[in-house]
């Protein structure tokens, strides 16, 4: 295995073995730290297991065999296949740190169904792997919930035996949380804010270390946060914080760049290894190319322009969609006091307001029902809107048009639940968890924070840390998945930090040679 000096500097790289490994969001964390500023890379990535082409191509070119992107250095083996079953012990050679995330439909608070749990065991293939290979560190990265899941209690109750007799789990006691949280499972959550990420995504990040005569768990320490929400930076042992970063960087960035394409285009051929593992005839496109619309239907779009600052889906209540049939210009409108009745139906008829940049204005309008559209009372697309054909009286002029009605029975009906539905980012804070479908703002707060659309890809690759030069492959949706998927690139820097400070022998029970 890799040899270490107590200083922190290595003769040779750190190896690691990345499963489950998606895009690579984590070894691009990994690749990305320097012991110090402007030096070499401390870690490298050896094997990768994914079971995914599109993803698997997508690692392949950013670190792979032939990839433009690695400058001089042996490359890590791509394995796209299925894990159970794998032999690690094949090609590889000696593996000192095993990183990934068992795939976690199960877990997630997402799947109360329960859709697809039994993926839940491949998490035991993770294990098998460890047993096999022997690493000093292993780290899970998993939801939340994994840490209070049957599974984690089974992880914990087979350390220390078998084949795991010389691993332990770290304790993220000792740090800044010990002093604020009696929640010991609580404590395995990272925020990715606390780290530098411009996203507050929380993640149950657990690591175990190979005891080596008095080396143990109780001296590998987790990463201390280095931002905090506090406007002002604070201490609370581990030195002055930074304020999380904002979105305002990304979007300060896109202003300009007001995307019109809904299809990827221009792009880069894949080199022969992704190509290989993709199987299909497509090309790369780097983060930056990744900057396209789609094409809502016109409701949808009223419901992005009714929708003010930091607002949501219950912004859209007692809003309409008013088309006129004269070919003016449509407008939103907000119906004055009550819009339901007692059984729930619209209240239509009556005395409304002109709404602008997500607002009410002071223009009124004054409008009755003349008949309930068929047309729009059936569902359109995805889509169903109510819809009614009315007269408006505009300034003394009385004109005909359709009134579409911008939220729903069911929305309207629930004041509690997720309030990130058709919300639009906040200015001024990170963005919420970037998930695999960031480009529905049905799905969630992915509305941009001034535009009248959802954030794009190349938005959401850059909230999560990805640099403008990675390269993607596959569909847009399967583009989108790998996004939405991976690890956010800080954290994963600052958790590759931790290791190599406790491989290093930076902490008192450290490993500092080879075994």
């Amino acid at each position: 295995m890799s040899d270490m000096t107590h200083g922190g500097e290595s003769a040779e790289p750190i190896r690691v073995l990345d499963l489950f490994a998606g895009c690579g969001g984590l070894t691009e964390g990994f690749h990305q730290f320097r012991a110090v500023p402007g030096g070499p890379p401390v870690f490298r990535a050896v094997g990768a297991v994914e079971w995914d082409p599109a993803a698997a191509a997508t690692y392949a070119m950013n670190f792979g065999a032939g990839s433009p992107r690695v400058v001089g250095g042996a490359t890590p083996k791509v394995y796209r296949r299925d894990i159970a079953g794998w032999d690690p012990t094949e090609e590889l050679g000696d593996i000192d740190v095993v990183v990934g995330g068992p795939p976690c439909q199960g877990f997630s608070a997402l799947n109360r169904k329960k859709i697809r749990a039994e993926r839940n065991t491949l998490w035991q293939e993770f294990i098998r792997v460890v047993e096999i290979v022997q690493p000093k560190v292993f780290v899970i990265e998993n939801v939340d919930r994994f840490v209070r899941s049957p599974e984690f209690a089974d992880l914990q109750a087979r350390m220390g035996r078998g084949e795991l007799s010389d691993y332990r789990l770290a304790s993220p006691t000792g740090t800044y949380r010990e002093h604020i949280d009696p929640d010991l499972a609580r404590r395995y959550l990272l925020n990715s804010a606390d780290y530098g990420a411009r996203q507050a995504r929380r993640r149950a990040i657990v690591v175990g270390v190979r005891s080596c005569g008095s080396a143990g768990a109780v001296d590998f320490r987790y990463p201390e946060p280095t931002h905090t929400r506090s406007r002002g930076g604070f201490d609370l042992g581990s030195g002055p914080r930074q304020p999380w970063r904002t979105v305002d960087e990304v979007f300060g960035g896109t202003g300009h760049r007001t995307p019109t394409a809904t299809e990827l285009d221009g792009g880069q051929e894949l080199s022969d290894l992704a190509s290989e593992i993709l199987g299909r005839d497509l090309r790369a496109f780097r983060t930056q190319e990744l900057h396209i619309t789609r094409r809502p239907e016109p409701v949808s779009r009223a419901r992005y322009r009714a929708i003010p600052s930091g607002g949501n889906r219950k912004d859209l209540r007692g809003r309409f969609r008013c088309t006129f049939e004269d070919g003016a210009d449509e407008v939103i409108v907000e119906k004055l006091g009550e819009f339901r009745d007692a059984d729930g139906a619209l209240l239509v008829d009556g005395e409304y307001c002109v709404v602008e940049n997500g607002s009410p204005s002071s223009r009124r309008l004054s409008i009755s029902v003349n008949d309930v559209d068929v047309a729009l009372h059936a569902p359109s697309g995805r889509h169903r809107a109510e819809g009614f054909r009315v007269e408006v009286k505009d300034d003394g002029n009385l004109r005909r048009a359709g009134l579409e009605y911008l939220s729903t029975a069911v929305w309207d009906g629930h004041d509690t639940g997720s309030g990130d539905v058709m919300g639009r980012l906040r200015l001024g804070s990170p963005s919420v968890t970037i998930r695999t479908e960031f480009f529905k703002p049905e799905k969630g707060r992915y509305l941009h924070p001034t535009e009248d659309r959802p954030i794009t890809h190349y938005e959401a690759a850059v909230l999560q840390g990805f640099p403008e030069d990675y390269l993607w492959c596959g569909s847009k949706t399967e583009i989108a998945k790998q996004i939405g998927n991976a690890v956010p690139i800080a954290l994963g820097i600052k958790v590759a930090e931790s290791i190599h400070s406790y491989l290093s022998g930076a902490g008192s029970g450290g490993i500092v040679s080879s075994a």
